[in-house]
């Protein structure tokens, strides 16, 4: 008899999905469609089945790694921005993005080395239109 528990990895709440989901939905027409550069979720940042991965990803034409947003709830908040800066060091060029469901926070990595907080700045990506919480889905709730 096999302990389904133990075969595979956990995988994240069903509101964090729907989230990843909503959201990759909302940035396919600029990115996917008008681009034709590649949007993927919870993909590996490389061929590394091993490496890290993030919740959605872009990857232009040449197949380099140009932008990441992690969803997350608060106490995964640290450990993203951990991983967002080990990420940066890693792709200099890309934009990289966590997004606090909990708080409705969105937070972007400047070129400083700082996490700024939707709270505080209107966080932007180069590869969208309007500011990038609006891309941000949340479903109604029940």
């Amino acid at each position: 008899m096999y302990d389904l528990k133990s075969i595979g990895s956990p995988r994240a709440r069903e509101l964090h999905q729907e989230i990843i989901a909503g959201t990759i939905y909302n940035m396919w027409p600029e990115i996917v469609v008008a681009r034709k550069w590649k949007l993927i979720g919870e993909a590996t940042v490389t061929d590394d089945p091993n490496d890290n991965y993030p919740d959605i990803i872009i990857k232009d034409p040449h197949k380099r790694l140009v932008f990441s947003l992690e969803i997350t709830r608060s106490w995964g908040l640290s450990y993203d921005r951990r991983k967002g800066h080990m990420l940066k060091q890693r792709f200099p060029e890309a934009e990289f993005f966590i997004y606090n469901y909990e708080t409705d926070v969105l937070w972007g990595l400047g070129e400083d080395g700082l996490w700024y907080s939707s709270r505080e700045y209107e966080i932007s990506s180069r590869f969208f239109e309007r500011p990038l919480l609006e891309y941000i889905y949340l479903p109604e709730e029940d």
